[in-house]
């Protein structure tokens, strides 16, 4: 049995490690990769908060609202679809127009115009923006705005070039790009972060882009760089250490730009598709797919061409590896379940085994706990009788003690009445002796010493007899406690015998001297002044201030 356990662990061990991966990559990536995870994971929350925002900014809109005011507000939305959804850009693109035209304004209108051009670049609507381009008066146009104006032609020839068949169109083209880009260079102010863009990429092209970055790492630590910015700035991060040669820092950078597109949140981006190509280079498979299927999700909703084209060109490779991968999970999934199987079997039967001799160590177990049980409880009433028995030794000490003083009282009591009756008979003659004999003071002189002695012994034995005898009582029924004095009352002194034991009523009426009617009214009126059930109140009496516990006290 032990053999076959021992046999289809190994076997199960051995399954269990070929379907784990294990990651090649170093802590710090590996890390950065799990949050990237969590990211993509929850990605509808931070889109959640983009449309919130963008609705937030729709809903301050009133119709009293003057045509400035409702343009800088769809501006603003605009920006914030910029991106993430081009339908819904280039919906607002088109909204700013309509106000702008109704301006005086050129420059308002120049900005709506090249908005929507820079729309139509990215639908891939290259003759509209051509015919909107060449509508402009570029002399009338600002700074800022030429800016914009040669942004827009310089993503057209980009386009154009990559998208031509023709080698020397494509050459053309990106020639002309390169030309807008220079020119928009000559308007972009210092500490602009367009303008740092434009120099990284064209340091990287000239192959001197390890100089930038110094500068794109501050930037991308600043706080008052965005997300989306820094999306940018660490994509480019990423490609300049590609060229180096540096992979982990490239992959790193990579994946800190995937985070900050899904957190700014834009859905058209190229960081997280790029990501997975290196991955499935890398043997991620599983991540690979996930973060590639992620990409064509968002590209879809952004409607970026150009971004599903580049998609497109690694989707099936990394999809038909996957689906390989998956197959050959499932082969080893099935191996798994069937060394498991085995072992289940396996285990059954040693549980089985081990049920069976845990049953028979619980019964043996019950049986002993049972006779520890009956000892113990014998135990419990044997140490109860020795209590008993120590504190009617000890009663009957103190009373034997007690007893001894008042015999030899007594003797001397007697000779001390006989030398009386002597001396009487000597001076009065027989007639002297017998008035003495009738009279009751001696007899009643004793028995008070008697009652007293037996007061103060029981006192000194239960000394908080009365007090606790009251707690047993009703209030009002309650007795005067003297005990201080040493002196109980008739009634206290029935109960006091029946703490020591005497029950029986013609015993306690010998001893008061009382009749039985008397002492059986005692206590009939002790039990019905009782707190709680009258019949146990004698029974409550024993318990009062037992030896055992004063004498630790």
């Amino acid at each position: 049995m032990k053999i076959l356990t021992t046999i289809t662990l190994l076997s199960f061990t051995t399954v269990l490690t070929a379907c784990i991966h294990e990651s090649s990559y170093s802590e710090e990536i590996e890390n950065e990769l799990n949050v990237l995870d969590r990211i993509v994971d929850d990605s509808s929350r931070y889109k959640e908060a983009k449309q919130k925002k963008i609705s937030d900014k729709l809903s301050s809109l009133r119709p009293e609202d003057s045509d400035t005011y409702r343009y800088g507000i769809y501006d603003e939305v605009y920006k914030e679809y910029y991106q993430y959804n081009l339908d819904s850009a280039m919906t607002y693109a088109k909204k700013k127009l309509v106000i702008a035209q109704n301006t005086d304004s050129y420059r308002i209108k120049t900005d709506a115009v090249l908005d929507l051009a820079e729309r139509y670049v990215l639908s891939g609507m290259y003759a509209e923006t051509l015919h909107i381009l060449d509508t402009l008066e570029t002399d009338r146009l600002d700074s800022a705005l030429m800016v914009e104006y040669f942004h827009v032609c310089q993503s057209l020839y980009e386009d154009l070039s990559s998208t031509s068949d023709d080698p020397d169109l494509k050459i053309k083209y990106w020639n002309m790009k390169n030309r807008y880009r220079d020119l928009r260079l000559e308007y972009l102010p210092e500490g602009d972060i367009a303008r740092l863009f434009v120099l990284s990429e064209m340091s990287r092209e000239s192959g001197t882009g390890e100089n930038m970055l110094p500068e794109i790492k501050a930037w991308i630590q600043s706080p008052d760089t965005d997300n989306h910015n820094k999306a940018m700035l660490c994509y480019i991060a990423a490609h300049i250490y590609k060229a180096i040669g540096d992979r982990e820092n490239e992959l790193l950078y990579y994946i800190l730009s995937a985070r900050n597109d899904l957190t700014a949140p834009v859905n058209d981006y190229m960081s997280l598709h790029e990501l997975a190509a290196r991955l499935y280079a890398d043997g991620e498979i599983e991540r690979a797919y996930r973060y590639i299927t992620r990409s064509v999700q968002d590209a879809m909703v952004a409607q970026s061409r150009l971004n599903i084209t580049s998609i497109n060109s690694v989707l099936p490779t990394i999809s038909a590896s996957y689906d390989t991968l998956m197959q050959r999970k499932n082969r080893q999934l099935i191996y798994l379940l069937f060394g498991i199987s085995i072992l289940t079997v396996l285990l059954v039967l040693a549980a089985s085994a081990s049920i069976t001799s845990r049953n028979r160590a619980l019964i043996a177990e019950k049986k002993t706990r049972e006779k520890n049980e009956l000892l113990k409880k014998a135990n419990d009433n044997l140490q109860k009788y020795i209590s008993m028995l120590q504190e009617a030794n000890q009663i009957k000490e103190s009373y034997l003690s007690r007893y001894m003083d008042m015999c030899v009282e007594y003797i001397e009591g007697l000779e001390r009445y006989r030398s009386q009756l002597r001396q009487t008979a000597k001076s009065g003659g027989f007639e002297k002796i017998m008035e003495n004999l009738r009279s009751g003071n001696y007899i009643k002189k004793e028995l008070q010493e008697f009652y007293s002695q037996f007061d103060s012994t029981f006192l000194s034995l239960f000394p908080d007899f009365v007090e606790q005898f009251n707690m047993l009582l009703k209030p009002e029924c309650r007795i005067e406690d003297r005990s201080s004095e040493k002196v109980l009352s008739t009634e206290l002194r029935v109960m006091a015998l029946i703490r020591l034991g005497v029950h029986d009523s013609a015993k306690i009426s010998r001893f008061l001297r009382r009749s039985i009617s008397t002492v059986y009214n005692y206590r009939a009126k002790m039990r019905n002044s009782a707190l709680s059930d009258r019949d146990d109140l004698e029974k409550q009496v024993m318990s009062i201030g037992r030896l055992s516990d004063l004498t630790t006290k």
